[in-house]
């Protein structure tokens, strides 16, 4: 079984693709997980969809990927950026060792290269024909390999939080200087910080240098699950892929995972102010405003200063 991972669900061409992509998987002799008829299709326009509907589709989809052996994600965007919804699945698919497959139509710039490094195959899909070879080859690993379902089980008590994987994004000067900010404000509570590499890539970047996204994709999951906790930065319309890769692949390792967002945008009609996936995968399902407030929620799960 494959867990159709796209954002395009909200309009009916985006379900309308979904639609020509199910079909395709079906004909290869697979079935199908659609998140959108399984959990969603005539509830988000219910009144009022508040916490109780959005739970219930995040344990729905959740359920969706463990049930599955492999994942279609839909991975469409500019400046090869996905939704943040299907970067946390992604993530979380990922830590469960399904195989995620890629169909990217879209022109405006190739996929998010660190994304990129956990696809099978290491394959970007620009058509759905291209999209059948990949499924082809990966039925045919899911079958040699009796590759079954997985299951998400929370985890009673936690360990306590010495170390800390500070996620975020790093792509302009203000971006970079503010997350060593906030990494300073963490480490004053006691807290070992880790940082993801992006600020390796922007320097490579920026001087011109190749990137080596497979070695930074490997230190970063190191890093991970190093970690006994995630600090997200959720910042914009819509919280950048590889910050909601982070937070679904911590979420899905029983890390406990926690949200900053001084942006006060909200979803409006879906209600929330980040995707759904991601504020109900952390803790408490509340966003920190302000560092005193993360250092609330942090205390919340045993003071990080105590011996």
């Amino acid at each position: 079984m494959f867990y159709l991972n796209g954002g395009g669900l909200f309009t009916a061409q985006g379900r309308w693709w979904d639609g020509k992509v199910e079909s395709l998987i079906g004909e290869l002799g697979a079935r199908v997980y659609n998140p959108w008829k399984e959990s969603k299709e005539g509830k988000l326009r219910e009144s009022p969809s508040g916490p109780p509907l959005r739970r219930q589709v995040f344990v729905s989809d959740r359920r969706g990927v463990d049930v599955s052996q492999g994942v279609v994600m839909l991975g469409e965007g500019g400046a090869g950026e996905v939704s943040s919804g299907t970067a946390w699945e992604t993530g979380y698919a990922y830590a469960r060792g399904k195989l995620i497959l890629c169909a990217r139509t879209d022109y405006r710039g190739p996929l998010n290269p660190m994304l990129r490094q956990c696809l099978f195959d290491g394959a970007v899909c620009s058509d759905l024909d291209g999209l059948r070879e990949v499924a082809a080859r990966a039925i045919e690993r899911i079958r040699t390999s009796n590759a079954g379902p997985t299951s998400y089980e929370p985890r009673a008590h936690r360990s306590k939080i010495r170390k800390v994987f500070l996620s975020a994004p790093y792509f302009t000067a203000a971006e970079a200087a503010y997350v060593r900010e906030l990494g300073r404000s963490l480490s004053k509570l006691g807290l070992d910080v880790a940082f993801p590499p992006g600020e390796t890539v922007r320097r490579a970047s920026l001087a011109g240098r190749p990137v080596p996204w497979s070695e930074l994709f490997e230190e970063k999951v190191r890093s991970l699950d190093d970690c006994d906790a995630v600090v997200a930065l959720l910042e914009g319309a819509d919280c950048g892929s590889e910050t909601s890769w982070d937070c679904g692949y911590g979420y899905s390792k029983y890390k406990p995972v926690f949200g900053v967002r001084t942006d006060f945008r909200s979803l409006g009609d879906l209600g929330g102010h980040v995707n759904l996936m991601i504020e109900e995968s952390i803790v408490d399902s509340r966003l920190a405003r302000t560092v005193e407030e993360l250092e609330k929620l942090l205390y919340s799960e045993g003071d990080p200063r105590a011996e």
